[in-house]
């Protein structure tokens, strides 16, 4: 019988294991690494090797990375939120402080080097995993044939999207990062890459027919690009978005690593609380339903915070977007006022308004249409992982202001990305100590 061209399940574990965490063998200094077992109980790690090389299992690898992003989306959406003003620390522990102060560390252990099944909010690791597993899937595909898996194009176009969709969260969130064991890489450097998956993605999924995925990663691009300031590259992919569109990442109570990160973190542990720019917000009176946030009338885990819960997640499966339509609006209204056509930025607004249900922006100078667009973005894009990039690219003033005293003791500092993790800087032999 002809060998498969699929790497042995053997090899592909020992590489996740390097790639996943953090690129480097982090095992020999992580207590949690102490049980393997963990990478038992994990798919696709626990699939026999003779099932791994039959090209057929494709389609599995190709799901297991949609989850392992999924799971990272969740995460990051708290531990960016803490970060960042969506959300405010209500935990007694420790660890979680330097999120909420601004004052992370690169020794912090919680954010770099923590797995999805931890159940607390991290980072580096779990992006790290999710990109790793798109891109392995890429190269798995890459040797096979449409003859070996009849739906080839149409799987590396789903992987090639969810590889980017992991680097543009490190690229926004990221102060810079390493990818398989390679140099340190800037914020502009992991949005070039994710864009470059992104362009995969739209190729494969227009030679496949996959309106969806194409869409998927269409605005995946112009959200790569909006970063890197092509503003008129993103509205061009911004605009072939249709109304309606929506991928969300699902999830589910079966598993710590399948739920809703942000519905167990604030509202199940009350280890969070939304914080106080996202509370009782109205436009011209009205209640913005886009932010309905519930006063929870008690006070969080650490007995001093009064817990406000958001609305928009309310359960263990609360779906989280991805991507959507209102989001490529936005991309567009801030192209439009960067090319000086205010009045089309002012209109994109108000037909996001009277969906909500909102009274209309009647316009003003560039900057104050620009400076709308920006708050539509909190608002639209509220807890979906957003935030924290907007608060870095634009320059916006940080809440609570840097200097403020911390609650339990010393002061919000400005630290607004997350640093290379040491273990990474340490292990890792193409990175300068």
């Amino acid at each position: 019988m002809r060998r498969s061209s699929f790497p042995r399940a053997e090899h592909r574990l020992a590489h996740l294991v390097r790639s996943a965490v953090l690129g480097t063998v982090l095992c020999l200094t992580l207590a949690a690494c102490d049980d393997l077992t963990s990478l038992d109980q994990e798919a696709p790690s626990r699939i026999p090797a003779d099932s791994l090389e039959r090209p057929e299992n494709a389609p599995l690898l190709v799901q297991s990375a949609i989850g392992d992003f999924e799971c990272a989306l969740a995460s990051y959406v708290v531990a960016a939120g803490l970060v960042g003003d969506e959300l405010a620390n209500s935990n007694l522990a420790q660890v979680l402080f330097d999120y909420d102060r601004r004052a992370i560390l690169p020794t912090n252990d919680i954010y770099s080097t923590l797995t999805c099944d931890s159940g607390t909010p991290t980072v580096y690791t779990v992006l790290s995993t999710a990109r790793f597993s798109a891109d392995n899937a890429l190269r798995l595909l890459d040797v096979a044939t449409e003859e070996q898996v009849p739906d080839r194009t149409a799987l590396i176009a789903t992987a090639a999207a969810y590889a980017g969709y992991s680097l543009v969260l490190l690229g926004e969130g990221m102060c810079s990062a390493a990818l398989d064991v390679g140099p340190e890489l800037t914020p502009a450097q992991l949005l070039t890459e994710a864009e470059n998956r992104f362009t995969r993605a739209i190729d494969a999924a227009t030679t496949a027919g996959d309106e969806q995925t194409l869409n998927l990663a269409l605005l995946g691009r112009a959200r790569a690009r909006l970063g890197l300031g092509n503003r008129p590259g993103a509205a061009e992919d911004a605009a072939l978005i249709p109304q309606g569109f929506l991928v969300e990442a699902t999830y589910s109570g079966t598993r710590t690593r399948r739920e809703n990160r942000v519905f167990t973190f604030v509202s199940l542990f009350l280890s969070g609380t939304v914080d106080v720019p996202f509370r009782d917000l109205t436009f011209e009176g009205v209640p913005d339903p886009r932010v309905t946030v519930i006063d929870a009338g008690t006070l969080g885990a650490d007995r001093v915070t009064p817990a406000f819960l958001p609305a928009k997640y309310s359960g263990f499966d609360s779906p989280i977007p991805v991507a959507r339509w209102e989001e490529a609006q936005l991309i567009l209204a801030e192209a439009a006022v960067a090319a000086g056509d205010v009045a089309g930025a002012v209109g994109i607004i108000n037909t996001l308004h009277a969906n909500a249900g909102l009274p209309p922006y009647a316009g003003g100078t560039p900057e104050e249409v620009m400076s709308q667009v920006i708050e539509e973005r909190r608002r639209e894009l509220f807890l979906e992982g957003q935030r924290l990039g907007d608060i870095i690219r634009y320059g916006l003033p940080l809440y609570p202001a840097p200097g403020t005293p911390f609650y339990v003791g010393g002061e919000f500092g400005t630290q607004v990305c997350f640093p290379l993790p040491a273990v990474e800087r340490d292990n890792n032999p193409n990175i300068p100590g």
